[in-house]
């Protein structure tokens, strides 16, 4: 299983009830479909149903993934970092950009 690990400066910038949110983003690829992930503070209130939490490092569930992303992402250590820029929260992970491709592709990140 995977280890969400999220830094002091992520969890600081969580609000109330906000979770981290990955997102699965569908590209056509030729044949094939491929997606990439992005990630996303979300109320948890406004979670898709779909939603399936990933572990983390804290206690509580503060991350989960769409269903596609969860698959691709079970298995990989993940670190969330926040970043802001200027008035706005930026959290990026240690993922590669073309992540998602790669795990389409079927080759480990």
């Amino acid at each position: 299983m995977s280890r969400i690990t999220l830094t002091p400066a992520a969890l600081e910038a969580l609000l109330g009830e906000e979770v981290i949110f990955f997102d699965w983003h569908v590209t056509g690829l030729c044949c094939a479909d491929a997606g990439e992930f992005s990630v996303r503070p979300l109320r948890r209130s406004r979670l898709p149903r779909r939603a399936r939490p990933l572990r983390t490092t804290e206690a509580k569930e503060l991350v989960y993934a769409h269903p596609t992303a969860w698959v691709h992402l079970a298995e990989l250590p993940v670190t969330i970092d926040c970043r802001p820029l200027w008035r706005w929260r930026r959290f990026v992970t240690d993922l590669p950009p073309d992540a998602g491709l790669r795990c389409c592709l079927g080759r480990p990140i």
